[in-house]
């Protein structure tokens, strides 16, 4: 299978390619859709993309967020470090889902990739990019429960806490109504994010309800 050159952001074929899948879905889009959108024709499309598969995987590698992510996870434990032993569980928790939005609001097509990977791909792509995650993240739980003021909490019913939480507050932006988006603007995003990690840390009830 042929291979392309390594993808572009201002390839107009894999512009088009987003905007076709994003309308017609994977399964329905065609490569001679896409070139319509690109203005180029079918064979231009072919002659860099051999089909269907290898321009989705470029579109893929193209918006990949995995540099930025592992970036933000090396910036959140430089943060831990100067800090030393003084740092609290929820500044750490703070910082990291900070940096960890920053990162993936570079990327927000990938969100509507990812999906689509998980729908036709079984999360292959996605897969990967967890497998390579995971080191950092281990790491920063690591140095999180350093700090001595967590509760004892598996390691994983703590992670897939975490990353729910997460997940959670990248989605809700985009798969709420427009009139819930609108009332969400009512707060600024440092605030959801304090506002979600302190739900985490404390809880919703008062502390003589516990």
């Amino acid at each position: 299978m042929k291979q392309p050159d390594k993808a572009v952001k201002d390839d107009p074929i894999l512009i088009a390619a987003v905007e076709v899948f994003r309308e017609q879905g994977y399964a329905s889009a065609t490569i001679q859709q896409i070139a319509q959108g690109a203005h180029v024709t079918v064979e231009a499309v072919l002659a860099r993309y051999s089909d269907k598969t290898v321009l989705f995987a470029a579109l893929l590698d193209l918006h990949n967020p995995l540099p930025d992510i592992l970036s933000a996870f090396d910036s959140v434990l430089a943060n831990i470090h100067a800090q030393g032993e003084n740092i609290e569980a929820g500044e750490i928790l703070r910082d990291a889902m900070r940096q960890m939005v920053k990162a993936v609001e570079q990327h927000d097509e990938f969100l509507e990739l990812a999906a689509i990977d998980m729908q036709v791909n079984n999360g292959v792509f996605v897969s990967g990019l967890t497998t390579q995650i995971i080191p950092k993240a281990l790491e920063l739980l690591k140095r999180l429960k350093a700090t001595g003021q967590l509760r004892p909490v598996s390691d994983v019913i703590l992670a897939r806490t975490l990353v729910s939480l997460f997940m959670g507050f990248v989605l809700s932006e985009r798969v709420m109504p427009q009139v819930a988006r609108m009332a969400m603007r009512m707060f600024g995003q440092r605030a959801w994010i304090d506002g979600m990690v302190d739900l985490l840390l404390y809880g919703v009830l008062e502390d003589d309800a516990r």
